[in-house]
């Protein structure tokens, strides 16, 4: 996640405990490949916990995010249903948590929690304002690998058309065949096509010697015409 979209994704944090009098501990973690990775929490509480959750692979955002369900636990019942969080949980200090996903486009990229440390229930509007927020919050995070996903297509795009490039110049080879090379390296060594490029790009060598790139293709460049 890049410093613009990081500092969204603060803003919106910081602006939903500005919204309810009494909140004051929010966190935001997303899920990258089924693990959720902190992206920004107002102070150190919520840092904690999250922390807490990632390692004990339980607790009030991990199960929003994995459920995709909000979830709402006050009091004693933090212990009961997480035994292994709701002690250290209760230990700092937290009464009750408020837990939603991030959803968007039939995906959950997260969730967004709000710890209350204050005795008795939550206040009223919690899981309203909450939801709404982390609906901003997805928006702006799938926008965002969107928009990451798009740079890597170009870049790659770009790599694999200046690997393309060197074989050309230095194997003697039309694009068509110097294409047809990579991939067929690609292919055997089980290596995504923009990695082989790559290790081309930054080491200057041949995944196999030009001997071997001729004799298997040997549809040449016309330098003539």
């Amino acid at each position: 996640m890049d410093d613009a979209v990081a500092a969204v994704v603060h803003d919106v944090i910081q602006a939903s405990t500005k919204v309810v009098p009494g909140i004051r501990h929010v966190a935001l973690s997303a899920m990258q490949r089924e693990t959720l990775r902190l992206l920004t929490a107002t102070d150190d509480l919520p840092r904690r916990l999250e922390s807490f959750q990632v390692v004990l692979d339980e607790g009030p955002t991990h199960d929003a995010a994995h459920e995709a369900v909000p979830v709402i636990v006050e009091c004693d019942e933090i212990v009961a249903r997480w035994p292994e969080f709701g002690p250290r949980a209760r230990a700092l200090g937290v009464t009750s948590v408020a837990a939603v996903p991030l959803c968007w486009s039939g995906r959950t990229l997260g969730a967004l929690s709000v710890y209350s440390v204050h005795e008795g229930s939550l206040p009223d509007g919690v899981v309203e304002l909450a939801t709404a927020y982390a609906a901003q919050a997805a928006a702006t995070l799938s926008y965002a690998k969107k928009a990451e996903n798009l740079e890597f297509a170009m870049i790659t795009r770009q790599q694999i058309g200046q690997a393309v490039g060197i074989l050309m110049e230095r194997c003697e080879l039309s694009a068509e065949a110097a294409f047809s090379y990579l991939r067929r390296v690609s292919q055997t060594g089980n290596v995504k096509l923009r990695d082989v490029a790559r290790d081309l790009l930054n080491t200057g060598e041949l995944p196999l010697c030009a001997r071997a790139v001729r004799s298997s293709e040997p549809v040449r460049t016309n330098r003539g015409e």
